[in-house]
């Protein structure tokens, strides 16, 4: 649900050159800001806060970095796979190869926690990560993700729809 409505082709970059998890956050700042028209220092700012509140590596070398904002009515993301992994102070001490940005309008919260919740669960999945590593193109990269909705929508969910919550407090 959520990553296809948020997530284009032209938000996906492959092989990212980032020498560090600042340089992660400023490339996800550009991404999101050709999406949102955004300026792209106010949204490196506010990934950067919300990074400062705790890491958003959550294991696994994937990383969501993510912010609710203010000038955007509808969310808005960007797919990062770096070139080679970073440190990122992610809950399992391992590196970071890639990159999930979330912008979420900071007026209209409803679909927020579910929505992280849902990219944590796809990115979480080892079979959709190792599809993503290898993925030749974005088109590709997008369609393993829109897979892994499918196949996540399939199956009927065994948490309640607020388990995100969980998430969102331990990461947020």
């Amino acid at each position: 649900m959520l990553i296809r409505n948020v997530l284009l082709e032209s938000d996906i970059v492959l092989d990212v050159q980032a020498p560090d998890k600042a340089a992660v956050l400023a490339r996800a700042a550009v991404q999101l800001a050709r999406r949102t028209g955004l300026d792209q220092q106010t949204i490196n700012d506010a990934l950067v806060a919300r990074e400062q509140t705790g890491s958003t590596g959550f294991g696994s070398g994937i990383a969501i970095p993510h912010a609710l904002v203010g000038g955007i009515s509808a969310p808005a993301a960007c797919f990062l796979r770096l070139s080679q992994p970073v440190a990122y102070v992610a809950i399992d001490d391992r590196p970071v190869g890639m990159a999930f940005g979330l912008l979420w309008p900071k007026q209209d919260t409803r679909g927020f926690l579910p929505g992280l919740a849902q990219v944590a669960r796809i990115l979480r999945d080892g079979p959709t990560r190792k599809l993503l590593r290898t993925a030749l193109t974005p088109a590709a990269a997008l369609a393993y993700l829109d897979q892994a909705v499918e196949a996540e929508e399939a199956t009927p969910a065994e948490e309640p729809v607020h388990a995100g919550q969980g998430l969102y407090l331990q990461f947020a």
